[in-house]
C-alpha cells in the first residue's frame, strides 16, 4: 500500500501564515516576470475574456518548453496557480519544499514506478480540495513536452481531477481555461512569445445522465480548442516538410491563427519576420563582455550537459536569473572598492541597460 501521508500535499503550511504565503509568492512572481524581461523581446497575451479572480479553474495548456511554460502561464493569469509537476523532482528534501512553497504538487508516471500510479488518487484528491477553495491549477494534458508544433493527444489525468470535484462538490462551479503557448524559436535567448487565453470550458456539460463524466468528450473538446490557440500541423507525416515550409516564410508562429490557416490553405496572410539586426550584433558582443562570467559557465557547463532540448530554454532563462545577477552585483561591488561608485554605478547601469537594448533590437 502507498504512503499516503508521503504522497499528499501538504496544505497547512499555507494555512498557517497566509500572509507570509502571500508575500512570499509575490516576490518569486515579480522576481520572475523581471527576469522575463530580460530574456524574451516580446511577450503577448491575449484573453478570450477575462480570467475570473474568484472561482476554480484548471488551465490546461499545451507543453513545449518545459518549466518555463507554467511560468509564462502563471505570472499572466492574474492568479495564484497550482502546478501539477512530475514526481522524480521531489526527490530531494530540501528541493521537495521549495516546491511545496511554491503551490507545486508531485503527479506519478509510468517511468517513475508502477506502484507510485497509486498514489495520484491522493493527489488528484488534494486538487478537488484546492478547487474547492476557488484555487486554480495549472496541467499540461499531453503529459510530456515537445517542441514539435502539433498538439499531441491527451492523457486522461485531468478528466480525473475533473470527476474527483465533480464527485465531492455536486453543486461546484469549476470551469476549464484552455491556454496555446506559442514560441517563435523556443530554444532561443530573446525569443518572442505569445499566450492565448481561450474560451472557458464547463466540464459539468459533459456529465452524462448517470452523473459519470464523458471522458472522451471532454478530451475531445478541449485538444479541439488548443488546436485554434496554437499552432497545430496534423499531417505528422508531412510534418518535416511543413515545418521547413514554415520556418522559409519566416512566419510569425505568436499568430497561430494565420499559421493554422496557411496549413490548410497555402496562402499566409500575416507578417513575413525580419532577421536580427546589424545593431543587435553589435550590442551582443559588449552585453557578453559584461556578462562573461555566466556566458562561460552556461555555454561550456551547462549547455554540454542538457540532453534534451526542451530543457534549453528553461536552463538558460536559470542562469540569466540566479548566475547574472550574482556575478553583475559582485563585479560591481569590486569596481566601487576600487575605483569608487561613480565607476560602479556606471558598471551596473550598462549591465542592466544594454542587454535590455540589445533584446528590443533583436
Amino acid at each position: 500500500m502507498p504512503d499516503q501521508k508521503e504522497s499528499s500535499f501538504d496544505l497547512s503550511i499555507f494555512d498557517q501564515t497566509p500572509i507570509l504565503k502571500k508575500l512570499w509568492l509575490n516576490l518569486v512572481e515579480i522576481y520572475v516576470s523581471i527576469g522575463f524581461r530580460f530574456y524574451y523581446k516580446k511577450i503577448e497575451t491575449r484573453y478570450h475574456e477575462e480570467i475570473p479572480k474568484n472561482i476554480p479553474i484548471l488551465f490546461l495548456s499545451n507543453h513545449q518548453n518545459a518549466l518555463l511554460d507554467p511560468l509564462l502561464i502563471t505570472v499572466n493569469s492574474n492568479r495564484k496557480n497550482f502546478f501539477l509537476t512530475r514526481a522524480d523532482v521531489f526527490s530531494n528534501k530540501m528541493v521537495k519544499r521549495i516546491l511545496n512553497s511554491l503551490q507545486m504538487l508531485p503527479v506519478y508516471r509510468v517511468r517513475d514506478g508502477i506502484r507510485t500510479i497509486t498514489k495520484n488518487k491522493s493527489i488528484f484528491s488534494e486538487c478537488s480540495k484546492i478547487l474547492h477553495q476557488d484555487q486554480s491549477i495549472i496541467l499540461f494534458p499531453e503529459g510530456n513536452h515537445s517542441l514539435n508544433r502539433t498538439v499531441r493527444p491527451l492523457s486522461k489525468g485531468f478528466t480525473r481531477i475533473i470527476d474527483a470535484y465533480l464527485s465531492d462538490y455536486e453543486n461546484g462551479k469549476l470551469i476549464i481555461i484552455p491556454v496555446g503557448l506559442n514560441y517563435q524559436t523556443p530554444k532561443d535567448y530573446g525569443d518572442r512569445v505569445a499566450i492565448h487565453f481561450g474560451k472557458p470550458i464547463d466540464p459539468s456539460a459533459f456529465l452524462k445522465t448517470n452523473s459519470e463524466l464523458d471522458i472522451t468528450g471532454i478530451k475531445e473538446k478541449v485538444r479541439e480548442e488548443l488546436k485554434k490557440l496554437t499552432t497545430h500541423i496534423n499531417d505528422q507525416n508531412d510534418y518535416d516538410n511543413m515545418i521547413m515550409k514554415l520556418n522559409q516564410l519566416n512566419v510569425d508562429f505568436t499568430k497561430p491563427e494565420l499559421v493554422n490557416d496557411y496549413i490548410k490553405t497555402g496562402n499566409y496572410k500575416g507578417k513575413h519576420l525580419k532577421n536580427s539586426s546589424s545593431l543587435y550584433s553589435l550590442l551582443k558582443i559588449p552585453v557578453i563582455l559584461l556578462h562573461l562570467i555566466p556566458y562561460l559557465f552556461w555555454k561550456f557547463i551547462f549547455s554540454p550537459k542538457i540532453k534534451d532540448e526542451e530543457f534549453i530554454g528553461t536552463y538558460r532563462y536559470a542562469v540569466c536569473m540566479t548566475l547574472a545577477p550574482i556575478s553583475l552585483i559582485v563585479k560591481t561591488i569590486l569596481i566601487a572598492l576600487l575605483f569608487g561608485a561613480w565607476y560602479a554605478l556606471i558598471f551596473v547601469l550598462l549591465g542592466t541597460i544594454l542587454p535590455l537594448l540589445a533584446l528590443r533590437l533583436k
